[in-house]
């Protein structure tokens, strides 16, 4: 299946935008529907000789593990799936005497794929669709238009 997407009226952000191109129509991804976790451990089950409960076991482990290692400074490496780091980067200084830990910027997760996943990205292709605004209910709550 392909990735959806829908098409919207945006600002252009060339450096040099001519006259009657200020605003031009930008691709947007659309997400079908969302896998839950319990369906996503519903499906592992499915293809294993482990239950849904064992997969629920295992996966909440990991988390609290990987926590743990990832606050230690590790690389976690997950198989197939790819591997996790935390990373962190910093505003600079003029000298290592003025380097202070004040200058270090938040710490970000860095997830990098395995092979399998980044291949998806190259394999995947796009289909336009439409979406359906409706009117709001004249009820008195809420003014904005549903997206459907």
């Amino acid at each position: 299946m392909a990735v959806q997407y829908h098409l919207v009226l945006r600002k252009n952000m060339s450096r040099e935008v001519e006259a009657g191109k200020e605003k031009l129509y930008y691709a947007q991804t659309r997400a079908t529907r969302t896998c839950g976790f319990e369906e996503l451990c519903d499906l592992i089950a499915e293809s294993s000789t482990a239950s849904s409960g064992d997969v629920k076991v295992v996966l909440d482990r990991m988390v609290k593990f990987a926590t743990k290692a990832l606050e230690r400074g590790e690389v976690i490496q997950l198989g197939e799936l790819g591997s996790l780091q935390l990373i962190m980067g910093s505003k600079g200084s003029e000298t290592v005497e003025t380097f202070s830990s004040t200058l270090l910027k938040k710490a970000r997760l860095c997830f990098r794929p395995g092979t399998l996943l980044r291949n998806t990205t190259q394999t995947a292709k796009g289909e336009r669709t439409t979406i359906n605004i409706t009117p709001p209910k004249d009820d008195g709550e809420d003014d904005r238009p549903v997206i459907e």
